[in-house]
């Protein structure tokens, strides 16, 4: 699974049947760079397209069971290398790091927004 394969599943774990191309408005890509993806997420069957009732152009993504059984497995990966990784951090280090690290996001996502607007004016 790439990478890309695993932001659209965990996306999608928070956004259930949302459409695909809301979802690749979430994952800021293109649709069908996003559409590249499902297909093979759903030839995985990870996932699978539902006709959207309001909408027959549209789609919407639904979890199959064996996502969840992946996403754990890559989940419990993840945990492994974390801990791995901030295992050279004392404890007060880590929360440091996490405090940075949270700043650095939260300014990036104000930045973004700031530009947003002036793109919207």
């Amino acid at each position: 699974m790439t990478h890309a394969q695993w932001r659209a599943l965990v996306h999608l774990s928070n956004n259930e049947n949302c459409r695909q191309i809301d979802l690749a408005d979430i994952l800021e890509i293109k649709p069908i760079t996003l559409a590249r993806q499902i297909d093979l997420l759903e030839e995985a069957g990870l996932v699978r397209r539902n006709k959207d009732v309001e909408d027959r152009r549209a789609y919407r993504l639904e979890l199959l069971p064996k996502a969840h059984t992946v996403m754990q497995e890559l989940w419990d990966i993840a945990d492994a290398v974390e801990a791995q990784v901030l295992n050279a951090l004392s404890p007060n280090e880590q929360e440091q790091l996490t405090n940075l690290l949270e700043r650095i996001k939260i300014s990036i996502n104000s930045n973004a927004l700031s530009e947003d607007s002036i793109v919207d004016d």
